[in-house]
């Protein structure tokens, strides 16, 4: 292959400890060595027990230490990165002659760990957004204090949320001086830095001008998906002449991801008078973990509506409960771009979204799926009552979602746009012409 690419993978976390940014991080890998080309995954050793280097499937992995807690796993926290850093910079500069291009999955301090190798080393770097973090407002309540939604609770007292746990799981550059010490001036290295930035939404590139990146660094290539393996599975649908009414959420329990406010939603809807359902039996499935489970397990208890949600964990047959559901939500108070919508769609569910980054990219309401405002559980539960009751629409809503992503979200074609970048780069250099950045209205 004349134009073989030699690419490393910069993840903060890597198999068997995965979220949306390394599931994607590694899709990308596994299409392109279908591609032909060489890649090598970099990650953290976040448990002392794993190995420090290993191939999983053919996928080289290399896995960076640091100092670990008694239970043997990595710290991490304000101090905890640097000697973190201080090894992810070593490791990659030792594998220096193994690639051509250095591609990191998060903005964090690996990112300039990666962005210092690639000008010693004048190698390319990319890295990837992964979140347009929340908005001013939310920033706002944040900062006064972080409360999980009350609403119609009259038992506050395990609504009251650290700080920092919902800053770590923001925004990739929002609260990176909190999390990280020396998190200014990483930040401000960064931007000054010649790596270029990916981002995943229309958001994405004033969220990055706003805090001082340079437009011509910045360029759009959106989260892709398998839709030969993400697909929908006839045999395994719900049968429509039978109750059941499976709707299914594959997140992480944390503040961002808005948990709590679907399962308002859903007491809501449950709540409500029984005529609306007739004998329909709704059931709420709950996909992933978290450091929020033990506050949504009482949010369920304190909300009476234990008989219909249920709690499934970290699950490795996601596509298979997405094929076998009648619908799919997600309650992001923010997002990037969610791979977990875009597999749902791909499988054929009617989506109800909140109009945040990334869904409001996918999601055009009322055409493909539903879209309601975050934090707003009355709108929630009517788009799911919606979505319920209505076959036709239901249905409708499935097909529809599933012809967006197989025409403008094949993982294919994300990573043939990921390898343009990367040949751009490579020929010129420091000359190399910056890519135009494709802004796709929202409601397209």
């Amino acid at each position: 292959m004349e134009d073989r690419i030699r690419t490393c993978l910069v993840s903060f976390q890597f198999w068997p400890r995965v979220g949306g940014a390394e599931a994607q991080a590694e899709k990308q890998a596994r299409q392109l060595q279908a591609l032909g080309h060489i890649v090598i995954v970099v990650t953290l050793r976040h448990e002392r027990r794993w190995k420090r280097s290993e191939t999983l499937d053919g996928l080289p992995v290399v896995r960076v230490g640091g100092i670990y807690k008694r239970g043997e796993t990595l710290r991490l926290g304000r101090l905890g990165h640097l000697p973190i850093d201080i090894g992810m910079f070593l490791t990659l500069w030792r594998l220096r002659h193994r690639y051509d291009v250095i591609h990191v999955f998060q903005v964090s301090p690996l990112a300039a760990a990666a962005a210092l190798v690639g000008k010693l080393a004048h190698k390319p770097v990319i890295i990837s957004v992964q979140s347009t973090g929340p908005s001013d407002t939310q920033r706002a309540q944040i900062e006064q204090g972080v409360m999980l939604m009350a609403d119609t609770l009259t038992n506050s007292s395990f609504l009251k949320i650290d700080f920092m746990d919902c800053a770590s799981a923001s925004g990739d550059l929002t609260y990176l001086p909190q999390t990280a010490f020396g998190g200014g001036a990483i930040l401000n290295f960064l931007r000054k830095s010649n790596a270029y930035y990916q981002i995943l939404s229309n958001r994405g590139y004033p969220y990055l001008t706003s805090r001082g990146f340079r437009a011509e660094q910045i360029v759009r290539i959106s989260n892709g998906i398998d839709t030969k393996k993400l697909r929908p599975a006839p045999a395994l649908r719900p049968d429509l002449t039978k109750p059941e009414r499976d709707i299914i959420c594959v997140a992480r329990m944390d503040y961002a991801k808005g948990i709590d406010v679907l399962l308002h939603a859903w007491g809501r809807l449950m709540h409500a008078t029984v005529e609306w359902h007739g004998n329909l039996k709704p059931r709420l499935r709950l996909v992933g973990d978290g450091i929020l489970k033990p506050q949504m397990e009482r949010f369920v208890a304190e909300l009476g509506i234990q008989d219909s949600v249920e709690f499934l964990g970290l699950r490795t047959d996601v596509v298979d409960l997405l094929q076998r559901s009648w619908g799919f939500v997600l309650p992001s108070r923010w997002e990037g771009m969610p791979n977990a919508l875009l597999e749902a769609m791909a499988c054929g569910l009617p989506c109800v979204a909140t109009r945040v980054s990334g869904s409001e990219d996918l999601i055009i309401d009322g055409v493909n799926g539903l879209l309601v405002e975050p934090e707003q559980p009355a709108e929630m539960a009517l788009a799911l009552r919606r979505i319920i009751e209505d076959i036709d629409l239901a249905q409708r809503l499935g097909q529809e979602g599933r012809s967006t992503v197989v025409r403008d979200y094949q993982l294919v074609t994300v990573v043939e746009q990921c390898l343009d970048l990367y040949r751009r780069l490579l020929t010129k250099g420091k000359n190399a012409l910056p890519f135009r950045l494709e802004r796709k209205e929202v409601g397209r």
